[in-house]
């Protein structure tokens, strides 16, 4: 289904604080932000992020173009910080959301599902940035 809420976590809403964690031999936080809008078709989040390749801003943008709860594939619209792909790929398979999109002119995909018994949302980015965060509500 080409929804997002079933690989985002459970409860997730707009407004919603949330902290981004890595995990390697323990939890990390690496970031906070806020979930500024999310629907079945759009999630976008603003915050800040500090890991080892990268510190400063964070923004990711993803629009699902035909808004089509049944489709498995489909044209979308990712947004990483200031980078722009408006003619990026989605598909489900696998209890996951990946899309394809080319960031600095180097191929990339994120990967979306949900983790932890539905409590985090683990993203996986691969290509122009390795790197695997997990989502999720930020209690402080």
């Amino acid at each position: 289904m080409a929804a997002l809420y079933p690989y985002i976590s459970e409860g997730a809403h707009p407004g919603q604080a949330i902290a981004m964690k890595v995990h390697t031999l323990v939890w990390v936080e690496v970031g906070k932000g806020k979930l500024k809008t999310l629907s079945d078709f759009e999630v976008d989040i603003d915050g800040q992020v500090s890991v080892v390749v990268y510190k400063g801003d964070l923004r990711i943008h993803l629009l699902l173009l035909d808004q089509n709860k049944d489709a498995v594939a489909g044209p979308c619209r990712l947004q990483l910080n200031s980078y722009l792909d408006e003619n990026a790929s989605y598909k489900v398979e696998d209890e996951c959301l990946t899309v394809s999109a080319t960031i600095k002119d180097k191929a990339a995909t994120v990967s979306l599902k949900r983790d932890n018994h539905g409590k985090q949302t683990k993203c996986v980015m691969t290509g122009y940035l390795d790197i695997t965060a997990y989502l999720e509500a930020d209690e402080d």
